[in-house]
């Protein structure tokens, strides 16, 4: 692989890598942070110092867990793969990623000591719902080959050494420990850096992308620009054609940020964006990058479906196996010497559309293939050439688009950020012109989603957890624009809001629209079915709240619970619904989505329903479902006793006090959600009462008495406008008023907000 080496000369490559030494494992990081380091001056000291923390709150973590004595199991035994079960990594607990490494000391277990043999693995894919880790490493197959006696009936390989199967039982034992990979943490250390530099000898470049003010676009006028005569994807509204036409015709030198609550299609938008940008300028060269594999490969899935091998390439780290990645897809990567690889440099240059995670952008990185090193090379061999000529940059990646981008941290979004980022002379020269693009930056995303996990409290309270894109609508170039829903966003600007869902039933919008989304969600479901239930409180309002006060359990020492009471009113329910042949169309198991925040309640669930010969049903965790949707789903609570609150909400666990996590839970489902838990415990929470207020005053609620003081909060024009059409005037005065009052508030409280 030469990638672009070949095109700079040794010197510029010597000047590359003293800019971009890595410092961050020299030196310790500072104790803590001033409250405003967050700003361009001390940009790579804030964030470097953020990842540091997070960093070793990882290590640390990792150290703290040591298996003793386990077995391994074969994975695939001609790659070298095998398996360890890892108590805890259910919830993260250590928090374990691809990547990171393990080292194995075998232990002979009847003599009670060591043996003195070790080796080192490194994570290739990790099975949280049977609780495994699964490890990549050739020379633990080399032992076992050596110490392990021949298996009557495997097959000798060519040395003459005997071979295993994943049914063969290896009886040897290891003492397991883990350490982190740090090669994430230096790609993000790396990109910061690049932005602070940029920063600092042409800020009004960088800054626009990450500190963009009002005055950056008050004189750009794209009232006029007309939408496209032909669309890809004939499906858009008008809400998504705008957005598409705007970003695809006109480059903002801010970041352009596609906001929209679940359901109302954003990666559509964003696979039409892509399309029409390559169908209005052939020069286009566009980066498409996501958080997560899984989030990657979805837009390379579906870009793929119009976009030839020429066309389109599918990056991925050399690590990943093949295993991970979409057959469709394979075609669309390039492997080198049976691994994942980097494409030649003449080749790579001519795709139109590179798709790639976040931090397998760094590869970009590391190969030079970034706008700046263009522009350096450029800038250097014109000026030899012609010194007395303006020299014009072309940046070679015109657009970067980053999908579910409010699930990265910032210091994760910059590495992507660094390639396209546009070339800035230390001189302060301008090198735009005429015909000359400016690489625009797309976001697209729901800040009121799951965001980034991050390990450590105190890169949390300095916002690690933070995306870039939450950030920026914070500011007042967008923040001035999303207090009241993106209502009165004038045409043109940088903040399209696409508002329309096309996923859920209206009365499964209802607590959502009033909680997280200042009260816009519009329900556009027109194709959606009926799901029917004698279980539901009111036919005609497919949403029930089952209240349970069966009492939740744990195993592992509290690393994660479950709550056996909850699982029977799961399988109880579902055997309703399929017994429901009322139903228009009647409803399968796979079209039932059961969701529980504890991946022990998950596991349990799945055992239980294959039990019943419902093993169709999918079962999962909230972050399982983030981007998903089903047509029914079923919520497991599974918390029952106060006393462990402070510790879920310490440990980021549970659907108690995590705003987000909350509204992934019940933004999900299509044409039924039936949420069963503790109303006693929920009710803690004021997004959760607010919720359980509108179950009662709607009469949603089965269950044990739950007493809950009622107010006019969180009540929407949806609930005000339909919920006495549901109950066919069935409401008393009391709530009535409520209802009214409810409604009076919350257009007060907009009046005054404008």
């Amino acid at each position: 692989m030469e990638h672009a080496y070949p095109l700079f000369p040794q010197p510029l490559l010597a000047r590359f890598d003293a800019t971009t030494k890595p410092l961050l494992l020299t030196y310790a990081p500072p104790e803590s942070l001033p409250e405003d380091s967050l700003v361009p001056e001390t940009y790579a000291k804030h964030w470097n110092t953020l990842i540091a923390w997070e960093l070793d709150q990882l290590a640390i973590d990792k150290q703290a867990v040591v298996l003793w004595k386990v077995a391994i199991a074969i994975v695939d035994w001609n790659a070298s793969i095998f398996s360890v079960p890892v108590p805890g990594i259910r919830e993260n607990h250590p928090y374990l990623e691809p990547g990171d490494l393990l080292h194995f000391r075998e232990v002979d277990v009847k003599g009670k000591r060591g043996t003195g043999r070790a080796s080192e693995g490194r994570i290739t894919s990790i099975i949280k719902r049977e609780g495994l880790v699964n490890f990549v490493c050739p020379a633990l197959k080399d032992h076992i080959q050596f110490y392990v006696p021949h298996v009557h009936g495997n097959p000798l390989d060519a040395r003459g050494f005997p071979t295993f199967t994943p049914k063969d039982s290896i009886p040897l034992h290891f003492n397991v420990s883990f350490v982190t990979s740090s090669a994430p943490t230096l790609a993000m250390h790396t990109a910061i850096n690049a932005a602070a530099n940029v920063l600092r000898i042409n800020r009004v470049t960088a800054q626009r992308w990450l500190f963009p003010n009002p005055q950056h676009v008050s004189a750009v006028d794209t009232t006029a620009k007309r939408l496209p005569e032909e669309w890809f994807d004939s499906g858009l509204n008008e809400e998504q054609k705008r957005a598409v036409a705007f970003a695809s015709t006109y480059q903002f030198p801010v970041p352009y940020i596609i906001k929209g609550p679940p359901g109302t299609g954003k990666t559509r938008t964003v696979v039409e964006l892509v399309h029409q940008i390559l169908a209005g300028n052939p020069n286009a060269h566009i980066l498409v990058c996501a958080p997560s594999n899984s989030a990657t490969d979805t837009l390379a899935l579906r870009l793929a479906k119009r976009l030839s091998r020429d066309q389109l390439l599918r990056l991925n780290d050399p690590k990943r196996t093949f295993a991970e990645v979409p057959g469709v897809l394979l075609p669309y990567c390039h492997i080198d010497s049976n691994h994942f690889a980097l494409p030649d440099i003449d080749v790579l240059l001519n795709y139109r559309v590179l798709v790639t995670s976040c931090l397998d952008a760094s590869l970009l990185m590391k190969a030079r293939c970034t706008n700046t090193c263009f522009g350096i090379l450029e800038d250097i061999t014109l000026g030899a050439i012609h010194p007395t000529r303006q020299r014009p940059i072309q940046p070679h990646w015109t657009h970067l688009i980053v999908d579910e981008a409010a699930q990265g941290s910032e210091p994760e979004l910059l590495i992507p950020l660094t390639v396209a980022m546009p070339f800035a002379p230390p001189d302060g020269r301008n090198v735009t012109s005429v015909g000359v693009d400016v690489p625009q930056l797309v976001l697209c995303g729901d800040p009121n989603q799951l965001g980034p996990m991050i390990t450590s409290e105190k890169a949390r309270v300095y916002e690690l957890n933070v995306s870039l894109l939450e950030r920026l609508l914070e500011r007042p170039m967008y923040a001035r624009f999303t207090k009241n829903g993106g209502r009165d966003v004038p045409p043109g600007l940088p903040i399209p809001f696409i508002q329309l869902n096309y996923r859920s039933h209206p009365t499964i919008l209802m607590p959502p629209s009033a909680m997280f989304y200042d009260d816009t969600l519009q329900p556009c479901a027109t194709v959606n079915g009926h799901v029917a239930w004698s279980g539901l409180p009111n036919p005609k309002v497919p949403f029930m709240f089952l209240g349970s006060d069966s009492e939740d359990d744990c195993i592992e020492e509290r690393a994660t619970w479950f709550n056996s009471g909850e699982i029977e009113h799961v399988v109880k329910t579902i055997k309703g619904l399929l017994e429901a042949f009322t139903s228009d169309p009647p409803v399968q198991a796979k079209e039932i989505g059961v969701m529980a925040p504890w991946r022990e309640q998950v596991w349990r669930l799945r055992e239980r329903l294959r039990a019943e010969n419902l093993g169709m049903v999918d079962v999962g965790t909230v972050e399982d479902y983030q981007g998903r949707e089903m047509r029914v789903i079923i919520l497991s609570c599974v918390r029952s006793r106060t006393r462990f609150l402070e510790e879920d909400e310490k440990l980021g666990m549970g659907l108690v006090h995590e705003r987000k996590r909350m509204n992934v839970a019940i933004t999900r489902a299509r044409e039924m959600l039936i949420v069963i838990g503790n109303g006693d415990v929920l009710k803690l929470d004021p997004y959760w009462r607010s919720f359980l207020q509108f179950v009662i005053r709607n009469k949603l609620y089965r269950g044990p008495e739950l007493k809950l003081e009622m107010d006019g909060n969180y009540i929407s024009r949806l609930e005000s406008k339909l919920m006495s059409l549901y109950n066919e005037g069935a409401v008393d005065a009391e709530h009535e008023g409520i209802l009214l009052a409810g409604g009076m508030a919350r257009e007060i409280l907009r009046e005054g907000a404008d």
